[in-house]
């Protein structure tokens, strides 16, 4: 019987520590971050061959379900999806992340949990399929990005564009740099009220290219240096993937509620309004006094009166 909350507390326990729990990994992680359009718009096989040769698009989506398949068998917080400095990776993924001597090469094919030396590696903000996804398939923008940011990580999904506001199409063929085109579509008034918010944060993943690989320059012939500094309109200035981390972990209450939100929304089948605040507050509630371990929030989903009045 599911009649009580314990029973039905008891048996969201036991399917989430089984096998058949993957397949909800799998498609919440396709629908909160979007993995579901990974190898939409592809790189260049070019610049990316070890993409096409080493199949990483599986690879890279593995990584992230491993991610947190592990979170949830652990129990583990909610917020190591930020700050965890690890992952599971397999040869390929440590090759494209420059830690190749970190897996064995006589189980080149397994997935290992392997310790970042390099803290901008770590959490989902360094994992391939999060930086693939979050590019445009031939090159990155930061403006792409830092959307992706403010959708799936901090909640606060930017407004559409006015409709004069012309459309901004990078341009590496030039001088000019990333950050400089930047400045020129902000000399826009109609640009300039949203990007001066929102750029700032998008140059942090720059140091990533199209397929997840660390670089210090936009090309080949290493004219372009990549500037992943920026200021956010209230003063506070960072650089680089590790800070943008603490930003993010400065305001967990927004992580912790975009998640939340995303697992109702996935149990319920629709949008969370905003009249469903104070369920999502009670349910959040319920796990915040011990560091919100994330399988904990996902019973608390389960149990909760929105989900069971349904």
């Amino acid at each position: 019987m599911l009649a009580d909350h314990e029973s039905l507390r008891a048996e969201s326990r036991r399917l989430l520590d089984s096998k058949a729990s993957n397949a909800f990994v799998t498609d919440f992680l396709d629908s909160w971050l979007n993995l579901r359009s990974l190898g939409t718009m592809p790189p260049d096989p070019d610049k990316s061959k070890i993409y096409y040769a080493a199949g990483l698009e599986f690879e890279m989506k593995r990584e992230t379900l491993l991610f947190m398949r592990d979170l949830i068998d652990r129990n583990a917080s909610l917020l190591d999806f930020i700050r965890g400095n690890y992952s599971f990776i397999n040869r390929d993924l440590a090759k494209l992340y420059g830690v190749g001597d970190q897996v064995p090469t006589d189980a080149a094919a397994d997935f290992h949990r392997v310790v970042f030396k390099d803290p901008q590696r770590g959490g989902l903000l360094g994992q391939a399929s999060i930086l693939t996804v979050s590019a445009n398939g031939l090159e990155t923008s930061p403006v792409i990005r830092v959307v992706w940011l403010l959708e799936n990580i901090f909640g606060t999904p930017t407004p559409p564009p006015p409709d004069e506001v012309p459309e901004f199409d990078p341009d590496f063929r030039s001088a000019t740099s990333m950050r400089e085109q930047l400045f020129k579509h902000r000399e826009s008034a109609a640009c300039s009220q949203c990007h001066r918010k929102i750029d700032p944060l998008g140059f942090a993943l720059e140091g990533f290219d199209p397929i997840g690989r660390a670089r210090q320059f936009y090309d080949r012939e290493e004219k372009q240096n990549i500037d992943t500094s920026g200021v956010l309109p209230g003063g506070e200035s960072f650089a680089g993937p590790t800070e943008l981390r603490a930003i993010v972990l400065s305001r967990k209450e927004f992580f912790v509620r975009t998640v939340t939100n995303r697992l109702l929304s996935h149990a319920l089948g629709r949008r969370i309004e905003s009249t469903d605040r104070a369920a999502v507050d009670k349910i959040i509630s319920q796990v915040r006094a011990d560091d919100y371990p994330i399988a904990d929030l996902i019973v608390a989903v389960v149990t909760s009166d929105i989900f069971q009045n349904r």
